[in-house]
């Protein structure tokens, strides 16, 4: 009796656990997936060193001096800060409960989603000069890229443009339909556009002033060189776009996932809990009844929670159901411990094992 009783207090507890096992784990690999994500709100760039720094727990204006000096030296901090930019997804805005988002909408209930943070103008000068100054003398010095600087400076400020766009692209947005439409679309978001265009400009400058310098290869070589950066400049500026779908698209099942969950969790309480409680709130007075009515309901929810699907002429079924007429109609409770499933109990014998189960618990 006092195991049912501690089962009886803990059933209620684990319903979001045994609903979200059943997500896939999908709540504890967002959590994990928020910890080295890139917050949009927090970037100067792309979000890299605030997204490190909330993870590592270390500052973020140090990690931006770190990866300033390391970017003096052949561009190396610019490598890794654009690497990561890929491999760090944007932090997903939590949404909140449907009421609260519908009441956000309507103007009932103020907006408080973080909003762009804006950067320190004193301090990315600083950044700045610190940093050209550093490239400045390793360059002097014969440990920079030399002429290579040039293309490859303006082939990462090419992607850092049209990469910082991809990621202030909104998420959700309405079709469109119509040229005076896309034309109203292309005059609100000129400014994105200019950037994308000088971006491509630029990644196009370093790759003529690459062919400038290979000039003296024969026309197949040259060729080929030439085509081979067009390629590749054209993956890596679209690659951040197309990781950003494939992660929206996995975010958008998993929310799925547990939408689906929590219809199902809301129908199966509509339909079975709910309405147990009305009926135990009008039959208050009848102590019997009240007992019945819980303890039914407590095995249903039970079940629900932590059961599997079972074969309905199995024993262990057979018991459960004989257990429960028995309970509903003398007000007992009776505790059904059943190790594994008892199938292989002969279907002929199984009626005669259930008559005698039935017998001894109304003698009891």
């Amino acid at each position: 009796m006092s195991a049912a009783r501690e089962r009886n207090s803990s059933s209620f507890s684990a319903l979001d656990k045994g609903k979200r096992h059943k997500c896939g784990k999908v709540v504890t690999m967002e959590n994990e997936l928020l910890r080295s994500s890139r917050p949009i709100n927090e970037a100067w760039i792309g979000g890299v060193c605030a997204g490190l720094a909330n993870h590592l727990k270390w500052s973020a204006l140090l990690l931006r001096v770190l990866f300033v000096a390391a970017a003096s030296y052949k561009l190396s901090g610019v490598v890794v800060y654009l690497a990561l930019w890929l491999v760090m997804p944007r932090r997903r805005v939590e949404s909140a409960a449907p009421g609260l988002e519908a009441a956000s909408r309507s103007g009932m209930r103020p907006d408080d989603q973080p909003k762009q943070r804006l950067l320190d103008a004193s301090t990315a000068l600083a950044l700045g000069l610190f940093g050209a100054g550093l490239l400045w003398l390793l360059e002097r010095s014969g440990l920079g890229l030399g002429p290579a600087l040039v293309p490859a400076g303006l082939a990462s400020l090419g992607l850092a443009g049209i990469w910082w766009e991809t990621d202030h692209i909104p998420s959700v947005g309405k079709t469109t339909n119509g040229w005076s439409v896309w034309l109203k679309v292309l005059l609100r978001n000129w400014m994105k556009i200019l950037v994308v265009v000088l971006s491509l400009l630029f990644i196009s400058a370093a790759i003529g002033w690459i062919a400038i310098d290979n000039a003296d290869l024969d026309n197949v070589s040259w060729l080929l060189l030439i085509v081979g950066l067009a390629v590749l400049g054209l993956i890596l500026a679209i690659l951040p776009l197309i990781l950003r779908i494939r992660r929206e698209l996995a975010a958008a099942r998993d929310d799925k996932l547990i939408a689906d969950a929590r219809a199902d969790m809301a129908a199966h309480l509509h339909d079975s809990v709910l309405q147990t409680l009305a009926l135990i709130q009008r039959q208050a007075d009848d102590h019997t009844l009240v007992q019945t009515l819980a303890r039914r309901q407590e095995r249903e929810l039970r079940a629900y929670l932590y059961g599997e699907e079972s074969d309905e002429t199995s024993f262990s079924q057979a018991l459960a159901q004989t257990t429960q007429q028995v309970e509903e109609r003398f007000g007992v409770e009776i505790d059904l411990v059943s190790v594994g499933e008892l199938n292989a109990c002969p279907p002929d014998k199984q009626d005669a094992l259930t008559g005698a189960a039935r017998e001894a618990l109304m003698n009891a």
